[in-house]
């Protein structure tokens, strides 16, 4: 992989990044959140697999992620599989880290099938 590929985006330079936070971007007009996690980083859409709430008003505390409206949660150091009762996994964009800076393959909008958006 390299950063000079067409295929890749400069999403932000790592420096940017809190620790143990959600930083919601947007890379080539699609919205993403990177969650900066202690040993691991994800760039994965902004809403959440079970319905659409907003990921980026969770919860974090650098290594599982909880979205407040139904507290499904994900372990970001194992790459954003369900814990406890979550039942689907995080979708995550390609990333590359390179001279300081991240970089994100996002050639079309990652998207969950949410059953009923208003429950």
């Amino acid at each position: 992989m390299n950063a000079d590929d067409p295929t890749w985006s400069k999403l932000c330079s790592l420096a940017e990044l809190k620790e143990d936070a959600l930083h919601p971007m947007e890379i080539d007009g699609i919205p993403v959140l990177v969650v900066n996690g202690r040993d691991k980083r994800l760039v994965i859409p902004r809403s959440c697999p079970h319905m659409a709430n907003s990921l980026a008003e969770g919860a974090f505390d650098g290594h599982v992620l909880t979205c407040t409206k139904h507290l499904w949660q994900w372990s970001i150091d194992e790459g954003g599989e369900p814990v406890g009762m979550a039942e689907a996994p995080l979708l995550c964009y390609e990333t590359l880290e390179s001279n300081g800076e991240l970089f994100c393959r996002a050639a079309t909008e990652l998207k969950y099938e949410h059953e009923d958006d208003d429950a």
